[in-house]
This record gives C-alpha cells, structure tokens and sequence, in this order.
C-alpha cells in the first residue's frame, strides 16, 4: 500500500508545482460545448450535427475526457460499452480497439480524417496516442469500408483535434502544460508530461502538441537452482513518446497546410506468446514517422473539394529472449520497416437542398521489409468512391446509399483484387425526441504483409505451440455483409435513450491451418478457410441536470465461426461489458468529483479446454479543482479504487484479475495540473 511518507511527498510536490503555476497571468477561451451541437464527419464524410447523422455517431467529448483522467485515446474511449480495449494479457505489446466482435486490425483509426499508422497485423496502436489537443472523438461501430476501405470492417474512429481560431488583428499565442506524477502501492513512480503550444496570426497558424509517458514497471528478482538468477518484469515497464507539428494557412478559398507526427514505444516484460514468465523477456520498440500535406478548396456555396496526401514510416525492433537452462537461452529478433504513402482527393457537391453528394478516389502504396520477409514486398491499392446523402422532408427522412469500388494489381506472388462495396444506411424521425436508424453495409479486409509473406518461428513454446508460420500471397481479402439498427430517445429533455442491435456474417475469414505436424516444429499457414458471425446489441442511459450528470451502459456481444459444418465460438471474446460515469460539482467549493466503472465479463480462453478468464472489474475517482477562471485545474485521481476486487475467477492459470490482467500495483494514486494560457 502507499507509505505516509511517500503520499506526503507527493502531495507536496504537487502543491509547490500548482502553487508556482497559481501566480501565472493566462488566457484562453472556453472550448467545451453541447454535445448535441458538436459536428462530426466521420458517419458520411461531410459536416453534420451529432444529432442529424444517418449512421449513429458515439462522440466522446474534450469534458467526458477530463472527467475520466484519460491520458491515452484507448483511455478515453474505455466508457463506450460496446467498444474493447484488448489487454496486455496475452502478450499483446500494442492494446488495440476492438468493436461488433472484430480484432484491431479491422478497425481504423484517423487523425482528422486522415488514417494513423498501423502494425505489422494491421492494427492501429492507439493506446500511443495522447489526448493532448484532442477536440472530441467520433466512433462509427459496423462495416464502413464503403467510405473508408479496407481495415474498416468493425468501424472507424475519428480523431479530432483542436483548431486554432483567431478573432483578433495581430499574434494570438495560447496552449497548455499538464504534469502528473503517481506511485502505486509497490513504490513506484509513474510520470506523464503533455502540452500543446498554438500561435495564431490573421491567416497563418501553427500547433506544437507533445506528450511523454513513463512507467517504471515492477521489477522483481528471480533464482532458480538449475537456471540462475535474474531480474524481470512483473509489470510492464512502459516509455511512449509523441509529438505533432502543423502549420496552416486559412483564406476565403478555403485552407491549406502541412503536418509531421513522431511517436515511440519502447516496452520490456516477461509476457510471452505462451503465457507468463518469469524465465523470458521481451523487448518491443516501434517508431512512426508521419507527414503530409492537406487542403480545402471552397468552389462556391454548393461545391468544395478536400485534399491530402500522405506518408507513413513504421519501425518495429521485436526481441525476446528466454533462459532454457544456467548455459544457454533461446533468442529470437525480428526487425520490419513498413513504409506507405497514401492520397485522396474528394469532391461534396449540394445541387440543391435535398442532395448531398460526394465522390472521391484514393490510392494507396505500401512497401515492407525485414527479418521475417524475403526481399522487399509491394502493394498498391486504387479506390474511388461516392455517395449521396438525400434529406427528404426537413429531417424527417433521410437516406444514404453509397459505393466503393477498390483494385489491387498483381504485385510481387500476390494475384489482383478487385472488390465493389455497396452501402445503404437511413435515419428516421417521427417526432423532435426519437430517431431511427438503419444500415447495411459489406465490409472487406485485404490480407496484410504479415499474411502474405511472414515467417514466424515459434519456437520458444513445446508441443504444439512449437511451430513455424508462413503467409501466403493467395490469400483472398475477407469480407462480410453487416446490418445495424438503432432507436434514440429523447425523455423530457431529462434521459437520452439509445438501443442498438448488429449482425454481421463474414466470409473467406483468414487463420492459420496446420499443413505438416510430423515435422519439428510443425508447420502452419495463413488460408482463407472459416465462416464466422458476430452479433449483438448496447443499451445506453445519460442524464444531464445542473451539476449531476451521468452516463451508464451495457453491450452484449457473441461470435461464433464454422467448424465444419458446426458453429462453434471464438475464444477470447467479451459477451457482455458494463460501464457506468458519474460526477457532480460540489457548490462553494467548486470541486468536481467523477466515479468512472467497467465491468467485462469472462472471456473463453481456449476452444479446446474450455478455460475461462476471470471477469475484469474497475472502478477509478477523479476530484479536480480550477482556480484563475479555469485557467488552471489541479486533480487527483485513484484508479483501481477497490484494489482488484472482481466476482468470478478464472478456470484457467490465472484465476484473479490480479495476476490475468497483471494488476499488480494495485491501488494507484495520481496527482496533477493543467496550466492554460
């Protein structure tokens, strides 16, 4: 638990930073807003109030972020029931975003519209974003390849940031610093550093947002009599960096600029593919550089056009080492560079008041090599879109059908694809407090170069999980065919009201295939082999009166998978998931106090032994303090207030939610401040 002394330390530190940021003079103006009012882009590429969206936009705001002490973009959108953070319970180095039953890799993730550098798999390490100059988060759950192409087969998240907005003659200079320190109950200390710098003039401006995490971990020693001794990692120890540049010009035609992005992470622990060990360490070092120039062209009031282009560099420094015996130890390393550039160009055009419509055409390059690759592998990707968005009666009906049509030439081993994606989606409002929505749409995922071309040697496991994996370039892409449909409630302009249900059906779904078990190690390849389901539904309640609001949730989802003609379900899936948001500004004091909770309950481990993984119960508290007109806020936030407290152990290894989820620190208390100028 944490020691008198070292909570006296750190709440002393603490004042002595905020007392020296209290005597400093800022300026800056309240961006927080109805969540109602908020535009967002990401449901039909095109500019619309939350509330008039055809497709259901879930929108987590700049204040619901605050609240929740939320430093990471997978923190954030932790209190969307129907959205998963995986763990890093089984290895996983990347926590990625998971929705309607699909992995990472089949959910993408934009800046601003523009996608973020994926891993090897294809999925999109977003618990390395900060939420530093985030403005709000749009999440569109479903099949949205239709507009966004492949990777989009679960849905999308937008990520939007803050825009520099100058009203004045001359230099507007404006921005934030936030420093936080914690300590958990083993002593150690946890840090985060973030700030945003933005200056502003008539037509140019620029942004400089950057942040910095670090987590010691928790370091144990080991002995054993026939190994040795050593040290490891009980829990992760954790370095995440990141940093972001543009400069844009705005005029009446429209605006044009240009950005870089740099992020790092660089993690060392003792998980391994096969589980916990203490005997084992992996390093995980990525790098991502990214630029790119992006601009909006105004024609007139009923023609726009928007622009950009893209390029990404990935770097990925994989190493893991296990001690076999007091002599030798086994050491397998990878390194991979996966560069892309992408470009699109997109045209919206309103003939009139009843249509909206949009076209665009996109193409895509990527190229990979390293270690586990033979020679240098290329892909290209040529796509071209439109919709048309017919608002009929005011609001009362509006309907969305689009198409995308994507080509991949042959390229290297790989044979051409071609892939058409139909989608149709309606919105129905009958009265000024209910809103009915329908979609459907196909969603497709074209094979990755882990697919394709890795080899993977397996071979720090025994029995079967002692095996090489190869791709193969005749993967065909998976697709899936998904229906959603949702009603919305406004009750007296007390309670919002939201149900949804899904079902999606895929096909040519890709796994691995044992080809050769008498060879040592057995032999495995990437096939298009299986049918799969995935379906389910979330109900939500949110309340909002002068200084209580709240937000609860609960999602249901399954997924099963065609074995043989018998539908049987896929391991590591959560059916069911509670989250629930509370907070309250107490008078006089002025002190906002936020309870936030999730509850997820087990996850099958194994087809073929049945295990079952603890349930997962969290419950954190955030109390913050503004002082110089919100010009500056102090906080202090516990999470895991109940100290891995949970209701169902697991049948497996692990049977707490301590040791499944490596909670081990425990209680951990954090303190902090946000300085805005």
């Amino acid at each position: 638990m944490l020691n008198k002394k070292s909570l006296i330390n750190l709440i002393l530190g603490t004042t002595i930073f905020t007392t020296s940021l209290y005597a400093q003079e800022s300026d800056i103006e309240d961006s927080s807003e109805n969540e109602e009012d908020i535009i967002v882009v990401s449901a039909g590429k095109i500019e619309q109030a939350v509330s008039d969206t055809v497709e259901k936009v879930e929108v987590v705001t700049e204040k619901q972020i605050q609240e929740s002490g939320a430093k990471t973009v997978t923190d954030a959108l932790k209190s969307i029931p129907g959205v998963v953070i995986t763990s890093l319970s089984s290895g996983n180095m990347t926590p990625t975003i998971s929705m309607q039953g699909f992995d990472g890799d089949y959910v993408k993730v934009l800046i601003d519209g523009v996608a973020v550098s994926g891993d090897i798999g294809g999925a999109v390490a977003a618990f390395q974003l900060p939420v530093e100059n985030i403005d709000h988060i749009e999440v569109v759950q479903g099949a949205s390849s239709a507009l966004y192409g492949s990777d989009a087969m679960g849905g999308v998240v937008n990520i939007i940031t803050k825009k520099t907005k100058n009203e004045y003659d001359g230099i507007k200079v404006h921005g934030s610093v936030t420093e936080e320190f914690g300590e958990s109950k083993e002593g150690s200390i946890q840090n985060y550093t973030a700030g945003t710098l933005s200056v502003a003039g008539a037509k140019l401006s620029s942004t400089l947002t950057g942040s910095l995490n670090y987590e010691p971990g928790l370091k144990k020693e080991w002995a054993n009599l026939a190994l040795g001794s050593g040290e490891y990692y009980k829990t992760p120890k954790t370095l995440l960096g990141y940093g972001k540049a543009n400069i844009d010009w705005t005029d009446d035609w429209g605006t044009i600029g240009i950005y870089g992005l740099f992020m790092t992470a660089s993690q060392l622990s003792n998980y391994t593919p096969s589980g916990y060990s203490k005997y084992a360490s992996m390093e995980y070092d990525t790098k991502r550089i990214e630029s790119g120039i992006k601009s909006s062209y105004i024609f007139d009031n009923t023609l726009s056009f928007n622009i950009f282009s893209s390029f990404k560099d990935f770097i990925l420094n994989d190493y893991y080492e296990s001690v076999t015996s007091s002599t030798s130890k086994t050491e397998t390393e990878d390194n991979s560079t996966n560069i892309e550039w992408e470009s699109e160009i997109q045209a919206n055009w309103k003939p009139n008041e009843l249509n909206t419509v949009l076209v665009g055409i996109n193409s895509t390059f990527e190229t990979m090599e390293g270690d586990s690759f033979e020679g240098l592998k290329k892909q290209l990707l040529l796509s071209a879109y439109a919709q048309d968005t017919l608002n009929i009666a005011d609001n009362v009906f509006s309907v969305v059908p689009g198409v995308r049509l994507d080509l991949a030439p042959a390229m290297d081993d790989s044979d051409t694809l071609f892939q058409a994606t139909p989608k149709l989606s309606m919105r129905f409002s009958p009265n000024e407090n209910t809103v009915i929505r329908a979609s459907y749409g196909m969603g497709y995922k074209i094979p990755t170069f882990k697919q394709k071309y890795w080899v993977f040697y397996h071979n720090y496991g025994s029995g079967d999980a002692n095996f090489i994996l190869t791709g193969n370039p005749d993967l065909k892409p998976e697709k899936s065919q998904g229906v959603n449909l949702g009603i919305e409630e406004n009750v007296l302009n007390i309670f919002r009201i939201t149900t949804s249900g899904y079902f999606n059906y895929i096909t040519d779904m890709i796994d691995s295939q044992l080809t050769d078990s008498t060879s040592t190690p057995q032999k495995r390849t990437y096939v298009n082999i299986n049918k799969a389901i995935t379906y389910g539904g979330d109900i939500n309640l949110s309340t909002k009166l002068d200084r209580f609001e709240a937000r609860a949730g609960y999602a249901y989802m399954n997924a099963k998978e065609d074995d043989d003609g018998e539908w049987t379900e896929i391991a590591l899936k959560i059916h069911h998931r509670i989250t629930a948001n509370m907070a309250y500004k107490i008078p006089i004091i002025e002190t906002k106090i936020s309870i936030n909770g999730e509850w997820s309950a087990p996850q099958l481990l194994s087809t073929s032994s049945d295990e079952k993984s603890p349930d997962y119960l969290m419950v954190s508290l955030n109390a913050e303090k503004s002082f110089l007109e919100d010009k500056l806020s102090t906080y202090i936030r516990i999470d895991n207030l109940l100290d891995n407290f949970h209701f169902i152990e697991g049948t497996g290894t692990s049977k707490t939610q301590e040791e499944y989820y490596s909670l081990y620190d425990g209680i951990t208390l954090s303190l902090g401040a946000t300085l805005k100028f």
